[in-house]
């Protein structure tokens, strides 16, 4: 299955779910759509970086992910074997060898973004929250897709073009509830939650 079609189901699976659950986040997202037709307020841009990140995800393309960071963005990993990554080149190698690793195995990736909380500056913006990424093996495998959160926190920053960017870049484990049990938060970033059943037939690439 192509990306394409692959997006495409996903958006049918989460617009199903809005249709048939009576949740918060359902009510809120279509809450916030109103008000925003009738104020002509629209959802803050810094909120694009996470559908270019999960994007990113989808194509195992390493500079796409760059491209969301500023030039001098940082990336700090909980792990305790890697330093402070600063810099287009340092985030290059490691997203290269991250999704190189993927490519190997023929393995597609998919991430999704909650965020919980923002903190807004005039050139800065701090968001908290929390992230979930499905491995998926090739469907020859047989094998399960796998998933594992985390949490986060991202601070943005305004570029002398107005648009945002990643400065700095902080992450640790999750629990996938805690994932699926965070609230929808106005203007917020705010994605779905797939199973990982649910990629069983699914590919990201064919």
């Amino acid at each position: 299955m192509t990306l394409m079609n692959f997006c495409y189901k996903k958006s049918v699976f989460w617009l199903t779910a809005a249709m048939l659950t009576s949740g918060v986040a359902s009510s809120v997202a279509f809450a916030q759509q109103q008000k925003d037709q009738l104020t002509g307020v629209t959802q803050p841009e810094v909120n694009i970086c996470y559908e270019r990140l999960s994007k990113a995800y989808l194509s195992l393309d390493p500079q796409k992910m760059v491209d969301v960071y500023t030039p001098d963005g940082h990336y700090i990993s909980a792990g305790k074997h890697l330093p402070v990554m600063q810099g287009q080149n340092d985030l290059m190698q490691l997203y290269s060898r991250y999704f190189s690793r993927l490519k190997k195995h023929n393995s597609s990736l998919d991430l999704q973004f909650r965020v919980t909380n923002r903190l807004t500056g005039e050139n800065t913006i701090n968001d908290v929250g929390y992230y979930v990424v499905t491995i998926i093996p090739p469907k020859e495998s047989k094998q399960p897709a796998k998933q594992h959160a985390g949490k986060f926190m991202i601070t943005f920053k305004r570029q002398s073009d107005d648009s945002w960017g990643i400065w700095a870049e902080a992450n640790s484990k999750a629990k996938i509830k805690s994932y699926i049990n965070a609230k929808a938060v106005d203007n917020l970033h705010y994605d779905p939650y797939y199973p990982a059943q649910w990629y069983e037939n699914y590919t990201t690439h064919e």
